[in-house]
């Protein structure tokens, strides 16, 4: 009777110290492609922008090197990201669209 009372300890034991470990876990680090435009105007960060004031830049993670050039300051939109379902086949904005990703910001 005592064996099986150790035994039966000893497994609720177990089962109670796992419980409350926590797994390990690996990082998925995955991140969202964007198709980027160049935003002229004066749009707020938070503002929809029609396609005739975005030029396609190309598409990834980050915006495209050399995108920030003409961006300076804050609280306007320069370079915005917009998800796939957001552009048509020909790379343009299908309609108005408020951006999902802010790259740079201008005065």
């Amino acid at each position: 009777m005592k064996r099986k009372f150790l035994g039966l300890a000893a497994v609720i034991l177990a089962l109670g110290a796992s419980a409350f470990t926590l797994p390990a876990t690996h990082a998925t680090g995955k991140q969202v492609s964007y198709k980027w435009f160049s935003i002229s105007g004066t749009r707020t960060l938070s503002q929809a922008d029609s396609p005739s004031n975005a030029t396609y830049l190309g598409e990834g993670e980050t915006p495209p090197a050399g995108s920030e050039n003409d961006c300076s300051g804050s609280g306007h939109q320069c370079v915005s990201g917009f998800s796939a379902n957001q552009v048509t086949s020909t790379n343009q904005l299908n309609g108005s669209q408020v951006p999902m990703a802010i790259g740079y910001e201008r005065q």
